[in-house]
């Protein structure tokens, strides 16, 4: 692991990274899991990072239809409306100019946009959903998109994620990585270059174009 990292751009995931979302996450499945007669402990590990029509698919391929997304991406949004922060994410985003970061989520803009400004966040120029993209995590896709779009290598960025599938995007991508204890147990985030339990962690020091993240 490594406790100083210097880049250009900086990406976030949403859920469990920015917003406090596990909990809202995990009851929306919980409920559908019951509705289909489904056991939460199989469904579990497919639901975290990836996008809807995604974990559907893992679970069983017959639930993945228009249908069932857009009444999952509903009940998503409407739950959404309560979420909050991770602990010290705004202090931490608010040393970021406006066009030096980027959204990066396996949600429906509607569900990001929704718990992002129920979160207290300003929504970036950059933001990579779930429509934007053919191939969701762990392809590098997401990733590679949201670089292009801040005009940046991706050695330059950081990318801040919380799930495996996440990770393994945003390094196949070419990025550094942060991940946030806040959905998956160390052991879960090896493959990241530091992990931190939140922003309170770390901090970020700007120096003309060039920020400089270092543990606290």
């Amino acid at each position: 692991m490594i406790e100083k990292i210097t880049c250009k751009g900086m990406i976030f995931d949403v859920d469990a990274t920015l917003v406090d979302t596990t909990n809202i996450i995990n009851y929306v499945w919980k409920v559908w899991s019951k509705s289909k007669n489904r056991n939460f402990s199989e469904v579990y590990p497919h639901i975290h990072g990836r996008k809807i029509n995604e974990t559907l698919r893992c679970v069983c391929p017959s639930f993945e239809n228009k249908k069932e997304e857009m009444k999952l991406t509903q009940k998503f949004a409407h739950e959404m409306k309560s979420a909050k922060s991770i602990s010290g994410a705004h202090r931490f985003v608010q040393h970021i100019s406006d066009i030096d970061w980027a959204i990066v989520t396996s949600g429906p803009r509607k569900i990001a946009s929704t718990s992002l400004s129920a979160a207290g966040f300003n929504i970036p120029c950059v933001t990579i959903c779930a429509e934007d993209v053919n191939n969701g995590k762990p392809h590098p896709e997401p990733f590679l998109k949201a670089v292009n779009k801040l005009g940046l290598l991706a050695h330059e960025c950081v990318a801040f994620e919380d799930s495996p599938s996440g990770i393994a995007s945003a390094k196949a991508a070419g990025c550094l990585t942060i991940a946030l204890k806040t959905s998956h147990s160390c052991n879960d985030l090896q493959a990241a270059d530091l992990v931190i339990n939140d922003f309170n962690d770390i901090k970020v020091l700007r120096k003309e174009h060039i920020y400089l993240i270092t543990s606290i």
